[in-house]
């Protein structure tokens, strides 16, 4: 299957790589579908929605900005992607990108977990204390130094 997007140009997505997000991500509820684009020596990847080729969510992996982030996930979330060992789910952080770079945040409070056998996906509100949805990630950078 090829789609076009407005980043990547035209892309060919096999249908077994698509991540479907039955809910819809917060604010973008009718798009379901998308793929991954992991860049191979970068921290950044990109999730592009196949239904919307404006649409594409710049995410990485928060555990490496925060070495010690412990989000609690209820496990309604884990039953609505399907049971599975803590191997079988990624957790993905998504960035928000600002014209001046040290400005960009990251949201912690709201992270996408994805079952990495079954390809569903859904965003995640963590109700902890400490996590919102714009830690700036120079600031994250500064604390693991």
């Amino acid at each position: 299957m090829k789609t076009n997007t407005k980043q990547f140009g035209d892309i060919e997505i096999q249908e077994d790589k698509i991540i479907t997000f039955k809910e819809g991500i917060p604010g973008f509820e009718d798009l379901k579908r998308f793929i991954l684009m992991e860049e191979k020596d970068s921290i950044f990847h990109a999730l592009q929605s196949i239904e919307d080729e404006e649409i594409c969510f710049i995410i990485t992996d928060p555990y490496y900005f925060k070495k010690d982030y412990a989000p609690t996930i209820r496990e309604s979330y884990f039953n609505k992607l399907g049971r599975g060992d803590n191997d079988a789910f990624s957790l993905y952080a998504i960035v928000t990108l600002k014209d001046q770079v040290e400005n960009s945040t990251l949201n912690l409070a709201g992270p996408l977990l994805i079952h990495i056998e079954n390809r569903q996906g859904v965003q995640v509100i963590i109700e902890d204390a400490g996590y919102t949805t714009k830690h700036k990630i120079v600031d994250l950078i500064n604390e693991r130094r």
